[in-house]
């Protein structure tokens, strides 16, 4: 395949972790691996311009500010001069295709020059206004929802293609006003990175965690949408028929409510919250737990989960937007409503049968396998050649 310029611009890129984040760094690497010579916009951690070189990769670093009014650590780039900044970038590297992740402001900037300068340019979309509800008064709540809305498809209407992570998410997008052509797509998964390793008991003694009872784990960001206070209140209702343990790997704004409804439950022995982990450490407890608990309720896809299924593990995952279309319910896990009986009743079932626990297991791993990363690269390339092709 012709090895092409590729330019991805994304609001969010590693260090942050997020699922557009995680998506747009694992397809930028693989892109990069693949030959093709990518060039990366993205915010800086500081209110400073920066370059960074790795091969055929290079990442501007746009200077940003921390916007808590929005998000507790989300960072928004310091929109002076900021089509001129992107429009030089873009000239002197004249790609073959644009790429945005968002409809902020580097995805605006983007459309325009792209417009400008006659490069296609097409985006994949992350957006969902219910990961930001909890920072938005109540009553401004429909408002804030529908203009969110209606800058996303003013800017995504204009694109030249459109990718979804999963149908439930292109439904979405295509109810609320969406015109454009779309593909899904999944965010896809490194199968050989995640893989189920060998544990020790110096494993679980250095995560607190009893080797003789089943755990369960969650892990994401420590927020109102991903519903911890419903595991908290569902764990509790096991405990007084199955003794188990819950990991809850992570941070975020709401960690020590979290923490406190745990401790007012008298969870204290049984819920480990872990905080941030490194990778390796997430890979040791993800081969620790028995079973993954997918509780967001605004997933576009849900990469926690497929990367859980990736490692063997069966999972319980709330019915709702695109989690439906991981979990077989009986085959791999799982999927329970928004309900705390609903969860705990689904908790118990699914740990009843060791075999029929770990069978599941081995469904996840093979469910998980059309979403593998070499796939997905190999569909976003036909795609680009495709749109630059019909350009």
């Amino acid at each position: 395949m012709e090895k092409l310029k590729i330019l991805i611009a994304s609001e969010t890129y590693p260090p942050n972790i997020n699922g557009a984040a995680k998506f747009s760094g694992q397809l930028v690497k693989a892109l990069s691996n693949n030959g093709h010579r990518v060039v990366v916009i993205a915010p800086s951690i500081s209110t400073k311009n920066g370059i960074e070189n790795s091969g055929k990769l290079k990442i501007f670093r746009m200077a940003s500010v921390k916007v808590k009014t929005i998000h507790p650590y989300f960072r928004a780039v310091v929109p002076i001069n900021i089509n001129k900044k992107v429009e030089k970038i873009i000239k002197d590297f004249k790609p073959d295709i644009i790429h945005i992740q968002n409809h902020f402001i580097l995805g605006k900037a983007c459309l325009k020059i792209a417009k400008k300068n006659h490069i296609p340019i097409i985006g994949t979309n992350h957006f969902m206004p219910d990961n930001l509800l909890e920072y938005i008064p109540r009553a401004m709540t429909r408002t804030a929802i529908n203009l969110m809305w209606k800058n996303f498809i003013k800017i995504y209407n204009q694109l030249d293609h459109i990718t979804s992570p999963s149908f439930a998410a292109k439904e979405l997008i295509t109810r609320i006003g969406l015109k454009n052509n779309i593909t899904v797509i999944s965010n896809g998964i490194d199968l050989d990175e995640f893989k189920k390793r060998k544990v020790f008991d110096r494993d679980f003694i250095k995560f607190n965690l009893d080797k003789n009872i089943p755990t369960f784990i969650f892990v994401g960001r420590l927020e109102l949408d991903k519903n911890i206070d419903l595991i908290l209140k569902a764990t509790e209702l096991v405990l007084k028929n199955k003794d188990i343990q819950v990991l809850i790997v992570g941070k975020g704004k709401d960690e020590n409510m979290f923490k406190k409804i745990a401790n007012d439950l008298n969870l204290k022995n049984r819920v480990i919250f872990t905080r941030e982990v490194s990778h390796d450490d997430l890979r040791t407890l993800l081969s620790l737990a028995d079973i993954y608990i997918g509780s967001g309720s605004a997933e576009l896809q849900g990469i926690a989960v497929m990367e859980a299924m990736a490692m063997s593990l069966p999972v319980l995952a709330v019915n709702a937007v695109a989690l439906p279309e991981l979990v077989e319910p009986r085959i791999n896990g799982f999927l329970f409503e928004l309900d705390k009986n609903d969860l705990a009743e689904k908790m118990l079932r699914i740990i009843a049968d060791k075999n029929k626990l770990r069978e599941m297991g081995e469904q996840s791993r093979v469910l998980i396998q059309k979403h593998s990363q070499s796939k997905i690269i190999k569909k976003f390339e036909r795609l680009y050649q495709d749109v630059i092709k019909n350009y």
